[in-house]
This record gives C-alpha cells, sequence and structure tokens, in this order.
C-alpha cells in the first residue's frame, strides 16, 4: 500500500446536462476533448504510462527483492487504462460545464500568456521531471531566489488553491484504493476501521508536505515565467469561472485517478488469488 500510495507524488500537475439531442451530444464530446487538450490534462493523462515506469525504477533502486518489484512494476503498468481515465474525465466534464462556460474557457487557454504557463507545467508529464527537479531544488539551496520571487510564487500556490486541491486529488487516490481493499474484506469491520483512521491521519499531515512540495515545484515549473505574467494568470482564478473551472478539473482527475486507485488494487487481489490457487 505504500508503494502504492507514494504515486500520488507524480500526479500533482494533473486536473477536474448532457444535451438532448444527439448531435449537441456529439457537439460536447467534442469540446470536452478540446478543452482537456486546450488545458494540457490529455497531455499529463496520456504520460502517467512512463511516469510510472520512471518511478518503478526508482523504487528498483531501494528494494531488496528484486522479483517483488519486477511484480510491482508489471502490476502498475497493467492497471493503467489512459483511455479510459480520459473517458471519465471528458464525461465528467460534460456533467459540470455548460457550453457557453466552455466556449469562454478554451479562449482563456488559447490567449497570452495562459497558453506559455500551460506549456511550463507541462514538463511535470516528463519523466525526468522529479530528476530535474531535484536538481534545481539543489542548486536553488545556493542561489535562492529574490524576496520579489518568493512572494510572487507564494502568492501564485496561494490564489490557485494548490496545495488544498492536490490534498483533495491525493485522497481521491486514497479513497478508491481503501474502498477496494474493503471490498475484499468485507465480512471484517475491522479493516475498514484501520483504514478510516489512517485517512483521518494522513490528511492534516499531506497539508504541511504538500505545502513545501507545491512551492519548491513551482520555483522549478514557472522559473521562464515572468511575476507579472504569473499573477495575470493567476487572476483568472479569482473569477467565478475561474474558480469553478479549477473546482472541476482537479474534480475531473481526482475521480478518475480514484477509479484508477480501486481498479490498482482490485488488480493486485487478482493477482495475489491466482497466486494462491496454483
Amino acid at each position: 500500500m505504500k508503494k502504492a500510495f507514494s504515486l500520488s507524488n507524480y500526479m500533482f500537475v494533473l486536473l477536474f446536462s448532457c444535451l438532448s439531442s444527439a448531435y449537441a451530444s456529439d457537439m460536447k464530446d467534442a469540446q470536452a476533448y478540446q478543452l482537456m487538450d486546450k488545458s494540457g490534462l490529455t497531455r499529463a493523462i496520456e504520460s502517467l504510462p512512463q511516469q510510472m515506469q520512471a518511478l518503478s525504477q526508482q523504487m528498483a533502486l531501494t528494494e531488496k527483492n528484486a522479483g517483488s518489484q519486477q511484480a510491482f512494476s508489471s502490476l502498475l503498468q497493467q492497471s493503467v487504462n489512459t483511455d479510459q481515465m480520459l473517458q471519465q474525465i471528458a464525461t465528467y466534464l460534460k456533467s459540470q460545464l455548460n457550453a457557453e462556460e466552455t466556449v469562454a474557457l478554451l479562449a482563456w487557454l488559447s490567449s497570452e500568456p495562459t497558453a506559455t504557463v500551460i506549456d511550463a507545467e507541462l514538463q511535470s508529464s516528463d519523466p525526468q521531471f522529479q530528476q530535474n527537479l531535484m536538481r534545481y531544488i539543489a542548486d536553488l539551496q545556493s542561489n535562492p531566489p529574490a524576496d520579489a520571487r518568493k512572494q510572487a510564487i507564494i502568492n501564485f500556490v496561494q490564489s490557485t488553491q494548490m496545495v488544498e486541491q492536490s490534498v483533495k486529488m491525493i485522497m481521491s487516490i486514497v479513497d478508491g484504493m481503501f474502498d477496494g481493499v474493503k471490498a475484499t474484506r468485507a465480512n471484517d469491520p475491522q479493516v475498514a476501521a484501520t483504514l478510516d483512521q489512517q485517512k483521518a491521519q494522513m490528511e492534516p499531515m499531506l497539508q504541511g508536505a504538500m505545502q513545501q512540495q507545491m512551492v519548491l515545484t513551482s520555483y522549478y515549473i514557472y522559473r521562464d515565467i515572468s511575476d507579472e505574467d504569473l499573477a495575470k494568470y493567476a487572476q483568472f482564478y479569482q473569477t467565478d469561472l475561474g474558480k469553478k473551472y479549477l473546482s472541476i478539473m482537479y474534480g475531473a482527475i481526482g475521480t478518475a485517478l480514484g477509479n484508477w486507485g480501486t481498479d490498482f488494487v482490485n488488480l493486485m487481489v487478482k493477482q495475489d488469488t491466482e497466486k494462491q490457487s496454483q
């Protein structure tokens, strides 16, 4: 479970009235997928297998049992269905946004500095992202940013609710995994009680850890974005539509990752059951 939960650290970059006629529904499908493309969400989800492979390679450096590590890595790869995730996200978006809101969001995503900022954010989809980030943070300690830059980054993290929304997303993954475990141990109420207790303890611990991680990560991701452009980009999230977009995008990706968490646990249980029956 610890290994599975550690995956959440690699997924912070990511996000969140069907119409009556069939023709209108098709148009809404197209808008949803266009929104996912423009926001960088499609690329982020499609990069998950590569990110998980990179994570598995890092885990292998500290794992004594090579066979166990290889089996776990294989299970990770099998559990990720990016097409299914994207379909779930599109369905979520269609249920939360109307056509007018979608058109407005697409216009904003195509404007500057939004498009440039999104390109910068997509660095987190690179399998080498964690390594590059660690090197940057090491350099940052000997070459700290100016006070104005510190304030700009901290204000940005706060105004975009980056910490709060990322914690919610991680807890969605935890919920999915825990629900999967509970389903396999439905006759043991102590399991559910223990997991609920662990979850209650986990969330406040995540808040503090994520605050530091998000600020440090933002120094790296937005290193080529000026303070002015960063502030302009963040201003949108203070509007009603911006707040809704932020909540919906995190909610959408949290739902997809939560479902993946349940599928992952179910796959683990199935594999263990098959081994025991041999």
